[in-house]
């Protein structure tokens, strides 16, 4: 009997999911490929157009400070017209945007269109969020997270393979085409596909029905003075997400944060070490490529201990991990460890895959029921500005204290956030 409730439970898991993948990973896959394919092409035009080093990696940066900039109002964006609707502009803003960048005479005219291919990622990233918020049931929450989290990461590994031979065969500038023509697919996939809503809610209460009501995972904590506060009918809202929900954003946002901002910062710190021990580029690149691969290959298996044990067997783990490389980094100081080192950090990356948005969903299912959007908006703020903070955190130690010193700092400050992860998560979400 209780293996034919497995069975049942898996081949049911299995079907929602397989609906999932056309309205909302198929298009995921694709925007981020195109994103991917074009962000080592930025710093290569900024340079193309008369951009020194430093010009060129603050032109680049601004994809990041884009994504930041358009969190707030892609919640507004959603909250008025859909996540659908949202997805089509930000495919639409992306394919202008490159074509800006493509035609660009001058570093103004592409930094404003590296800045608003970001905005254009931020809308496209929010609305899927919020779709998979609205649509997924708890008890598969993590698991949709973590496969939306892995569509980023298949996008950003497959990007750069696609753009190397059309650099080779057709110049730098002609990767911004790349984004063209798969953010055109997805506007193609978005027309063609049946109505994702009707198909999604269908399945949404045909898995609720054959489920109890109270779930080891489902997030479904008895209230507490914190949730009272925030409730639709007691809490004012402000224009701002982030000032409505500042008491749960402080917390967990400020949690979130350090985790993306450890994220950000083990894409500066490992070349930059590999660099400092003198070992080649191509090998660097060789040890960075299989340090992704390591962190593709478990994103799966994040949703799955999320969703069976809870969200902080993941969150803590993670965060500890990643610290637990940064801080044993000074002491790699030959190549071997320099793997291991990269190894271990990629392994606790991969083990945390869509965690940020599955805390995220659970928080807006929690406090901002009728508010899921704009609430998501000031979530991703909070989160983006982490990721945003982290190469800026690794310049400005290394600048003052050196390498070494930066990645200690980088530790301390992801067990701070794991401690707040272990501190916060129980009393908020999940176990």
């Amino acid at each position: 009997m209780v293996e034919g409730t497995e069975q049942t439970a898996k081949s049911e898991q299995t079907d929602f999911l397989h609906h999932l993948f056309v309205p909302v990973y198929m298009p995921a896959i694709l925007f981020a490929t195109g994103e991917g394919a074009l962000i080592p092409v930025v710093p290569l035009t900024a340079r193309a157009l008369g951009a020194d080093l430093a010009t060129s990696g603050i032109i680049s940066g601004l994809l990041m400070i884009g994504v930041v900039l358009g969190d707030i109002p892609s919640g507004f964006a959603v909250s008025r017209w859909g996540e659908t609707f949202a997805m089509r502009g930000a495919a639409i803003i992306a394919i202008i945007s490159a074509i800006v960048c493509w035609k660009a005479p001058n570093l103004t005219v592409l930094a404003v269109g590296v800045l608003m291919i970001g905005i254009a990622s931020a809308t496209f990233n929010l609305a899927r969020h919020a779709f998979l918020t609205t649509w997924t049931p708890p008890w598969y929450r993590a698991r949709a997270m973590s496969l939306l989290g892995g569509t980023s990461r298949i996008g950003y590994f497959v990007g750069p393979f696609l753009a190397s031979p059309v650099i080779a065969f057709a110049g730098a500038q002609s990767v911004y085409w790349i984004h063209v023509f798969a953010c055109v697919t997805v506007l193609i996939v978005l027309q063609v596909m049946p109505d994702p809503e009707k198909a999604l809610a269908h399945n949404r209460a045909s898995a609720e029905s054959h489920r109890p009501q109270t779930l080891p995972g489902a997030s479904a904590p008895s209230p507490t003075p914190l949730a009272a506060s925030l409730s639709p009918t007691t809490r004012h809202r402000h224009r701002l997400p982030i000032i409505t929900y500042f008491p749960v954003l402080i917390r967990m946002g400020t949690a979130a944060g350090i985790l993306q901002m450890m994220r950000a910062s083990r894409q500066v710190i490992l070349p930059l070490w590999g660099v400092q021990l003198g070992i080649s580029s191509p090998h660097i690149a060789l040890i960075m490529g299989i340090a992704g691969a390591v962190d593709l290959s478990l994103f799966y298996t994040s949703g799955q201990v999320m969703d069976r044990f809870g969200r902080r067997w993941a969150a803590v783990p993670v965060l500890a991990g990643m610290s637990i490389g940064h801080l044993a980094m000074p002491f790699a100081t030959a190549e071997w460890g320099y793997i291991l080192v990269a190894i271990v950090i990629s392994v606790a990356n991969g083990l945390g895959s869509g965690i940020v948005m599955t805390l995220g969903s659970d928080l807006a299912s929690r406090y901002a029921p009728d508010d899921m959007p704009s609430f998501l908006g000031g979530w991703r703020t909070s989160t983006d500005s982490g990721s945003a903070l982290g190469p800026l955190a690794i310049s400005a130690m290394t600048a003052v204290a050196g390498l070494s010193s930066a990645a200690l700092l980088m530790g301390c400050c992801g067990l701070f956030g794991a401690f707040m992860m272990q501190r916060y998560i129980p009393r908020i979400v999940g176990k």
